[in-house]
């Protein structure tokens, strides 16, 4: 479950004053499904928003939510996942792990504090640390909240639109900027994709590139992605993709000189991960894994 479904599902529960639960992973041990940091919600009438388990421990959790509702004091559970523990579980899931969850009431009276500063966090643009605590205070666990990742895709044709609505997809943040209107007009694209027409050269003016986690530069236009790398080049962007075989990558950055050198280590082009087959559609997967793999690589030495 990504964060707009987890803010769609908070907002609409605040907006009518409910009462809902906050359940967060505090500690694993071995093989579990979720790690520590990880959240879901759950709402009066027991409806669970997100996965911490492939599904087998959520409705033991709502029966837990409901508890703490009634109760209004948080609760701390264990679950031993492990194969033969069927008998104090009744799960039989055999992750042969353990998991230990906090479940902490949120209520409108609290301003459904810590929830409110993590979405907030999440509807915003850097990373926020929120600290989950014991009704007296006591530190449990302090979260790194990081916003959805923006990525812009440069170039609004055809094969830009399976990747646009992957993108949207996982809940990511999604810019498209094109010149030609027609491409970027192109009613396929995702409703909350934002979209830029103007020429290649105007791109930094357009869009606060300091705000974007990956770019993927696919505009099948030379001149354009010439000045698309070059305004990229002059950013800290971890992950440039560009479409197109090798010997148009050197092109390219044979003509931007020192600032083709300042993409070193970023450019990636082909861009994605060699995953086979053929197709928009499955290029698309292919340049959102390489994207995840870099991000996951970039928050994980940063944690």
């Amino acid at each position: 479950m990504h964060a707009t479904d987890l803010l769609k599902f908070f907002d609409a529960r605040a907006a009518r004053k409910e009462q809902l639960v906050l359940v967060t992973v505090l500690a694993t041990h071995g093989s579990t499904y979720s790690k520590a940091g990880d959240f879901i919600l759950i709402d009066a009438a027991g409806v669970v928003c997100g996965m911490l388990s492939g599904g087998c421990l959520e409705s033991d959790l709502a029966v837990r939510a409901r508890v703490v509702l009634e109760s209004g004091k948080a609760q701390t559970a264990t679950y031993e996942l492990a194969a033969g523990d069927e008998d104090i579980w009744g799960l039989g899931v055999g992750c042969d792990g353990s998991m230990t969850v906090y479940l902490q009431p949120l209520i409108a009276a609290h301003n459904y504090q810590p929830f409110t500063a993590m979405a907030s966090a999440l509807r915003g643009q850097t990373p926020a640390k929120v600290r989950i605590e014991k009704g007296d205070g006591t530190l449990l666990l302090e979260l790194a909240v990081r916003p959805p990742p923006h990525i812009l895709i440069l170039g609004a044709g055809r094969d830009a639109v399976p990747l646009a609505q992957l993108v949207d997809g996982l809940g990511w943040r999604c810019s498209v900027f094109d010149h030609r209107p027609a491409y970027i007009e192109n009613p396929e694209f995702p409703a909350a994709c934002a979209k830029h027409c103007a020429q290649a050269d105007a791109l930094p003016s357009v869009v606060d590139l300091s705000l974007i986690d990956s770019a993927i530069v696919m505009s099948h236009h030379l001149s354009s992605d010439r000045a698309y790398l070059r305004a990229l080049a002059d950013t800290a962007i971890d992950y440039v993709g560009l479409l197109g075989p090798p010997a148009r990558k050197q092109r390219l950055l044979s003509e931007l000189g020192d600032q083709g050198a300042a993409l070193a280590g970023r450019l990636h082009g082909p861009a994605g991960l060699r995953l086979g087959g053929r197709g928009p559609e499955l290029i698309a997967l292919a340049i959102v894994a390489h994207m995840q793999q870099v991000l996951h690589a970039g928050s994980s030495a940063s944690a």
